[in-house]
Order: structure tokens, then C-alpha cells, then sequence
């Protein structure tokens, strides 16, 4: 299969989905796989069309991991590319405007696992695996987005050793926000993509961005942020609109 087909990219009901397509190698990261990942967030981030991301790469396989044949010969300018694709790929996602979701089957490992990190949400399937296997070689993983997710000792217990887990130990200790059966991760995530979706574009973009910098604030601070960008809302006319629908059903009732 041909590079340029690395990934394929839908549309529907505001939810845009990002299909990795190299399924002959378990979708292992090739450098061309990074930069259309990179190239289609970016298209995104300011289409109207697209409230929401899903990453996946099907029922099968999220991400092998990076691909074996690009890590075995790297040479100084592939290692320095891909050194640079990982802080515009890695760097786009810690950074997106709009929420991500990242469906996760069969194997999450490596830098597939470190993209479903850098997600907002993670739905996984009761095949999936997840772990960083390159440190088994010596190598590293980002450990910093990691520990904010499942805490500092069960980010040293999966880097320092290297180990996989399945999936019912990645939803224990919340590595993963939600378990569906085998084969319905896909959908699962669509689902709740259509949900954040319905809220339009707008409020989704609004919500992420609170959570992108309200973590990072004291609490007064946060709490100033987070009022100004609610009485900034509040005046909004579809805001309004919404509301008085909203209360016209109640009062139908």
C-alpha cells in the first residue's frame, strides 16, 4: 500500500476521523504516517465542519508503534526528521484547539501509545494492549503527559519497565476512560465525538480551551479565567437561542 494513502480522513455530523491505513504494518509510524496525521489536524483546526477528532486505526490495530524498518536504519537527517515530526505531531495534538479521541484496538504501543496519550479521551476495545516496548531497548517514552493521566507511579511502573497491559488494567488505573467490546471502539468513540459535536463547534472549541489552560492557572486565576469566558458565552445569541428553546420544551411539557 502506498504511502501517500497512510491515513484516510471522513467527515460526518461534525465529527472528522482519522484512520490509520497501514494495516500490512500494524499501522507501525512510518514518517509519512506522521506528516499526513500532522498535515490533516491542521487542515482541521479551523474548519467550522469538524467540532470534534477521532484517532483510530480501526478493530484491529491502533499503532504497532514506530516502524521497525525507518528505527533499524535510521540514519542522521531520518532521525533528526523524525525527531522534528515528533514535536509537530506530539506538539499539535498536546495543543489542539478542539477535542481529540483517540479508539483504541489491538495494539497501542510505542508512539501509538503516545498518541493516544496526547488525546483528550481515550475509549478502549477489550483486545487492546498498551505499553512502550522501546524501552526495552533503552530508549524513552513522554512521560509528562502520561502522569498526568494515570499518576506518577503507574507512569514509572509502565516506563520503567517497559511491560505491556490489556485492557482492563489500562481502564483501572485510567490510562483509558472507557472499555467497549471487541469490534465497537470505532463506533463507541464516534458516538461520544456526535455527542461533543452537538454542542457546536463553538462550545466545543470554548470548552477545550478551559481544559487546555485552567490545569496549568491557580485556582483564583482559573476562576477568573473561567467566569470571563462564561460571561462571554452567556451573551452569545445561539447561546440565548438554545436556552429559550430549551425552556419553551420544559414549559411544553
Amino acid at each position: 500500500m502506498a504511502d501517500d494513502e497512510a491515513v484516510r480522513t471522513t467527515v460526518a455530523d461534525g465529527v472528522g476521523t482519522i484512520t490509520f491505513n497501514r494495516m500490512h504494518r500494524r499501522n507501525a509510524l512510518s514518517l509519512e504516517l506522521f506528516a499526513a496525521l500532522g498535515d490533516q489536524l491542521d487542515a482541521w483546526r479551523a474548519d467550522d465542519d469538524v467540532a470534534a477528532v477521532v484517532i483510530t486505526g480501526g478493530e484491529e490495530a491502533f499503532s504497532a508503534g514506530l516502524d521497525l524498518d525507518l528505527q533499524s536504519a535510521f540514519t542522521e537527517d531520518s532521525r533528526d526528521e523524525y525527531s522534528a515530526m515528533c514535536l509537530r505531531v506530539y506538539g499539535a495534538l498536546l495543543d489542539y484547539a478542539k477535542p481529540t479521541i483517540a479508539a483504541c484496538a489491538g495494539p497501542t504501543l510505542g508512539g501509538g501509545c503516545d498518541i493516544a496519550v496526547f488525546c483528550d479521551i481515550r475509549i478502549g476495545a477489550e483486545n487492546a494492549v498498551f505499553g512502550f516496548p522501546q524501552i526495552k531497548f533503552g530508549l524513552t517514552p513522554y512521560f509528562s503527559p502520561l502522569w498526568k493521566i494515570v499518576g506518577l507511579s503507574q507512569a514509572k511502573l509502565l516506563t520503567f519497565s517497559g511491560d505491556r497491559i490489556d485492557a482492563a488494567e489500562a481502564l483501572r488505573i485510567g490510562l483509558v476512560d472507557r472499555l467497549v467490546p471487541t469490534g465497537g471502539v470505532v463506533g463507541a468513540a464516534t458516538g461520544l465525538a456526535r455527542s461533543i459535536a452537538a454542542t457546536t463547534t463553538r462550545s466545543a472549541m470554548i470548552n477545550k480551551e478551559l481544559a487546555l489552560r485552567s490545569p496549568t492557572m491557580d485556582p483564583i486565576s482559573a476562576l477568573s479565567f473561567e467566569t470571563s469566558a462564561y460571561r462571554e458565552v452567556i451573551r452569545h445569541p445561539e447561546v440565548l437561542e438554545r436556552i429559550g428553546e430549551a425552556f419553551g420544551r420544559l414549559r411544553r411539557r
